[in-house]
């Protein structure tokens, strides 16, 4: 093992160690660890201390918004409810005849005769309103026994004419069609007034929910109309003068 002695003076000896250079470059990287550290845990703090700020001031407006909440809860139940009766009622209104109404337009009908188009009076008026069974399409019906005071047949078609007619009436709105007319002549009796009469059966049947709400809807869409139409003025009276 070969020994090497430096036999130099001291002055002249290589200073032994790390070189400056090295120590530089090791004490900037350290300051520039440090600085980057530093950054670091500031913007880590800073952050989580932003991020604790906010939450604390959310959970503040959450607490207040609570209130609010609950009542806008409360509130859609309650619109649910109102909702649900509402149809309720939409159902019921579909099902609903307002049999004075009719009973009202039956008698117009008869008195608009005026014993020259007819003279007609009514018995034994009937009506009757039931759910249909399973298979069946039966939903109610009207039935009455009719009499004719005139020896004329025609009179008879005349009433069940009227009926039907839904510019003087709307009494078959909730009715399907009376069908073929039948009628039996009576017989005579002098001491009757009128001595000779005619007897024909009234019998109608009513429509299903869904084409009475339907029926109902388009006549109210037509008064509508016709009321509009009525109100709107006459282009010939409305025109404006001209001027000489």
């Amino acid at each position: 093992m070969m020994i090497t002695i430096n036999l130099l003076p001291p002055e002249m000896r290589r200073r032994s160690g790390p070189p400056l250079k090295v120590l530089a470059l090791v004490a900037a990287g350290t300051v520039v660890a440090g600085v980057l550290l530093a950054t670091w845990a500031w913007l880590v703090f800073g952050e989580a201390a932003e991020i604790e700020s906010r939450r604390t001031q959310l959970a503040l407006e959450m607490d207040g918004l609570r209130p609010q909440l609950k009542y806008n809860q409360a509130l859609d139940a309650e619109i649910k409810v109102a909702a649900a009766r509402e149809a309720t009622l939409a159902d019921i209104n579909k099902e609903r005849i307002l049999w004075s109404e009719k009973i009202d337009e039956l008698v117009d009908i008869v008195n608009s005769g005026n014993e020259v188009e007819h003279f007609t009076w009514l018995d034994d008026l009937t009506v009757r309103q039931e759910t249909p069974r399973r298979g069946s399409d039966a939903y109610g019906s009207l039935r009455a026994a009719g009499h004719s005071g005139s020896e004329r047949w025609d009179q008879v078609a005349n009433f069940l004419e009227d009926i039907e007619d839904r510019g003087l009436t709307n009494f078959m709105r909730e009715f399907h069609s009376t069908g073929r007319p039948e009628a039996s002549i009576n017989e005579p009796d002098e001491e009757l007034i009128p001595a000779v009469n005619w007897s024909f059966p009234l019998s109608l049947e009513l429509k299903g929910p869904q084409a009475r709400w339907e029926a109902r809807l388009a006549s109210e869409q037509a008064r509508a109309a016709a009321a509009v139409k009525a109100a709107q003025p006459d282009a010939a009276t409305s025109k404006p003068k001209e001027s000489r």
